[in-house]
């Protein structure tokens, strides 16, 4: 493949890598020189391996992960990061494996700012569980994992500090009772709750704007001093690019949806509109 039309190289892997290493020393409370004296680097070196300067070699991580103590889940996560592609450009098949979901929730964690759409469903990070559950109606095999997944990507809402986060949202996906109108009602007052109550913002597209260019599935994380990372997906496959000549598409198409999407009070007033009318279809109230 050309330079700058992968979805992802290396180097985006080496990024993920490296926020998640980073996040675990911040966690375990040691500075970069602290760290850096423990793992026998200069601070210097750390900062260039956190920040993709330079990879972490195999038994740096190791080392990192002995000196950092994370829990065994974060530790588990790491890992399937540091097992990560080898070949230049980062697409993952059959739904969101281990190594992937770990990288997208490395880039969640590091982001500013998220601005997320959906034309089809309530994206994870605002999931309640019987949304998440009726989903999975007819593979009830399924409904630990993508429990388990939800409660990991919805992790960033109980940090202290976490990204400013937009989600836009097709009017249909209001309208679609998914699990019946009275769990239906319960995620929209959800969705509801976490636009008042964090730093959430519900964007709304009308029915009465017509069509519009759909760019599927997608999220764009802004990090401070790095390159934007947009992630695409599907139930069947999901791809992270950080290359601008990629992103620039993704970021002009949700300008344009942002362009017709109801202002944020008016959102959330269509919200709790379907919401109220999922609870009379339920028989909640006359």
């Amino acid at each position: 493949m050309k330079q700058g039309k992968t979805i992802v190289g290396v180097s985006i892997w080496h990024r993920v890598l490296g926020m998640a290493l980073a996040q675990s020393r911040r966690d375990s409370g040691l500075t970069t020189r602290q760290a850096a004296s423990r793992l026998g680097m200069s601070p210097a070196t750390l900062n260039r391996s956190e920040n993709a300067g330079r990879p972490f070699d195999p038994v740096e991580v190791g080392a990192a992960l002995a000196i950092y103590q994370p829990p065994r889940t974060e530790r588990a996560r790491v890992m399937a990061l540091a097992r990560g592609p080898r070949e230049s450009g980062w697409w993952e098949v059959s739904g969101m494996v281990e190594k992937h979901d770990a990288a997208v929730l490395a880039v969640d964690d590091a982001a500013r700012s998220v601005l997320e759409f959906s034309a089809t469903g309530i994206p994870l990070v605002a999931q309640i569980s019987q949304y998440t559950r009726a989903l999975r109606w007819n593979r009830q095999s399924e409904v630990d994992t993508a429990l388990a997944r939800t409660a990991r990507r919805q992790r960033v809402l109980l940090r202290v500090t976490q990204p400013e986060r937009t989600i836009i949202l097709d009017e249909a996906v209001l309208r679609r009772p998914v699990g019946g109108p009275a769990a239906m009602a319960l995620q929209l007052r959800h969705l509801v709750a976490l636009a008042r109550g964090k730093p959430v913002t519900v964007r709304v597209i009308p029915a009465k704007e017509g069509g519009y260019r759909s760019p599927g599935n997608c999220a764009v994380y802004r990090i401070t001093d790095k390159p934007t990372v947009v992630h695409l997906w599907s139930e069947a496959a999901s791809g992270l690019f950080d290359a601008r000549c990629d992103t620039q598409v993704i970021e002009e198409l949700l300008a344009d949806l942002i362009s017709i999407a109801a202002p944020p009070d008016e959102s959330l007033d269509l919200v709790a509109r379907f919401a109220a009318d999922h609870e009379r279809t339920a028989g909640l109230y006359p």
